[in-house]
């Protein structure tokens, strides 16, 4: 999750939860760094006779290693921007490293407590990766967003993208790519999403990090619909390495800047806690 994507509805969820939620959703060289896992959760190795802790945030992978499952769930507070009052809700989801460098991402909701669920928020993923080194990942990703909803359209976008994952040094991890949704609405119209999540390792198990977007909604008038919201992280992993526990913390300010006021903006945002863990399905 990407923060994972705490700025789609968060969502990023995961918005960016996404961003946020997940401002979403590293590479894994095999003879050189263990196979990684997603942005948001720890790794495991094959060997189960070493129970040392899950791999650190900044070597995991863009890929989730074949035959491991990732439930996650995103519980958060939200105020949104046309609101006066906060509303609480809840995502779910699974990573699941379907085959070698490919694995698929299921995110359900967000659901409100007291509220009916927003249109057009789950999201299928599919990411696969093409470039695999210690300093660099890149891969390509495509992304529906979907509601069953009969009254409702059944795609609200679709959006295929380049992630990118940098490690600089071991300490380091700087996550990028281009994205660009489409809305195939009666206004049909195409975006683009440029993200910038930045984690620094402070130890084997804790990490910070801060998550940025710059979002054009509608390519036709990027004067009127660019925004960039703004993200803060962290995460915790409790091992070992396999079966364990992964906790991460996240703030997105969804409107921290949008061109069409000119003017910075903290009182919309999301908050919230992504749990998940590795099941080994092999």
């Amino acid at each position: 999750m990407t923060i994972a994507d705490p700025v789609a509805s968060y969502r990023p969820l995961p918005a960016f939860a996404a961003i946020a939620l997940v401002l979403v959703s590293g590479a894994r060289a095999s003879a050189v760094t263990p196979p990684p896992v997603s942005a948001r959760a720890g790794t495991a190795r094959v060997d189960r006779s070493k129970p040392s802790g899950p791999t650190p945030m900044v070597q995991r992978g863009l890929i989730l290693p074949t035959g491991l499952l990732d439930p996650y769930m995103s519980t958060f507070v939200e105020r949104p921007i046309d609101r006066g009052f906060h509303r609480f809700g809840a995502s779910i989801g699974t990573l699941w490293g379907i085959v070698p460098e490919v694995h698929v991402d299921l995110q359900i909701g967000p659901y409100y407590i007291g509220q009916e669920p927003l249109p057009g928020t789950n999201r299928l993923t599919f990411t696969g990766r093409f470039v695999k080194t210690r300093p660099v990942d890149l891969g390509a990703s495509f992304m529906t967003v979907f509601d069953p909803n009969p009254t409702h359209p059944f795609v609200s976008y679709v959006q295929p993208g380049l992630p990118a994952i940098l490690r600089p040094n071991k300490h380091l991890r700087i996550d990028t790519g281009v994205y660009v949704p489409w809305y195939p609405t009666t206004d049909s119209h195409v975006g683009v999403r440029v993200p910038l999540n930045v984690y620094v390792q402070l130890a084997e198990r804790f990490h910070i990090g801060g998550a940025s977007v710059l979002i054009v909604g509608d390519l036709r008038d990027p004067r009127a619909t660019t925004s960039v919201p703004l993200g803060l992280t962290g995460g915790y992993s409790a091992g070992p390495e396999l079966d364990f526990l992964a906790l991460t913390p996240y703030v997105t300010w969804t409107r921290f800047y949008s061109s069409a006021t000119g003017a910075l903006d903290t009182r919309a945002f999301v908050a919230g806690l992504i749990a998940d863990f590795i099941l080994d399905l092999r």
